[in-house]
């Protein structure tokens, strides 16, 4: 079974009211919500597939024209966005994720030709001020919380560090649950398993013997490192925030969901008044495991 995704639509421009109708609604004019920055916007659950709309402006029945536009079969132009299935895979957690549909990068992003594209942009920042810094800006940003959790992770190895020095840690994070996690650096990029069955399976390749994590744990590894972590998770906006402590390591998530050209521009905005820097994984990483 499709599952539904989780999508936006914004007006930005003038008008006191601001609706949307299309093909998700069967034309039904549906209100928008005002944003801080003046914009218009609304989420709406939808299955994966392409629908015609237009943005109804104080009465009047109009089209985005800075976004791409279709004709229907009787000749009336509308807006068009394409939903894309927003499933991810477990091992994409770069530093940076764009859902971009397939046929599209040729093209450009400003393409006039390029239907809207609705996705989920996720990149992951350093903080350049101090983690409650960052919790007190969100705060004077009007940011709400969503999330506010502690936790411990242990860190496990062999005495000689074999998976360290081919890049791979595993991990036993415990708090109100437990959860085992496996990472490891592929071609600069920070790939992530939470799945037990996957970091089961990859531990067995990693160490050369058969069996669940606690009993490969138990038998071929030991404890390397422990460090206390914490994760605060806010909204501001339309914008998910989620900061992350583990160790000496601190780290934002941001993600934003829209079409491709304003989630980008939402995302730096947010890294702008974060006062947010580049991530750097192989740095990251050796501070987290103590190789710094």
């Amino acid at each position: 079974m499709t599952d539904l995704v989780e999508v936006s639509i914004r007006w930005r421009g003038e008008g006191d009211t601001v609706q949307v109708a299309g093909e998700f609604n069967s034309w039904a004019p549906q209100d928008l919500t005002k944003q801080e920055d003046g914009s218009w916007i609304v989420r709406l659950s939808l299955l994966p597939g392409k629908y015609m709309y237009k943005f109804v402006v104080e009465g009047d029945w109009v089209i985005n024209q800075d976004m791409p536009t279709v004709s229907d079969d009787e000749g009336n132009k509308n807006n068009q966005i394409e939903v894309e299935d927003g499933e991810a895979s477990g091992d994409s957690d770069s530093w940076e994720k764009v859902s971009i549909p397939e046929g599209d990068a040729d093209a450009g992003l400003n393409s006039p030709t390029t239907m809207q594209k609705i996705a989920k942009v996720e990149r992951i920042f350093s903080l350049s001020s101090t983690f409650d810094d960052t919790v007190n800006t969100l705060k004077e940003n009007n940011g709400t919380l969503v999330e506010d959790k502690s936790f411990t992770d242990v860190y496990y190895d062999t005495e000689d560090y074999a998976m360290l020095r081919k890049g791979v840690w595993l991990r036993k994070r415990m708090g109100e649950v437990e959860a085992w996690q496996l990472r490891s650096i592929v071609r600069q990029e920070l790939k992530i398993s939470d799945d037990k069955d996957d970091v089961s399976k990859r531990l067995e390749l990693e160490i050369g013997e058969e069996g669940s994590i606690e009993d490969i744990v138990k038998s071929n590894l030991q404890e390397m490192t422990r460090v206390e972590g914490k994760m605060s998770k806010w909204t501001v906006g339309e914008t998910e925030i989620e900061i992350r402590k583990e160790g000496d390591v601190e780290t934002v998530l941001v993600r934003v969901v829209g079409d491709i050209v304003t989630a980008l521009k939402d995302l730096e905005t947010s890294a702008e008044k974060l006062n947010l820097a580049c991530f750097n994984v192989l740095s990251q990483a050796g501070k987290l495991t103590g190789t710094a």
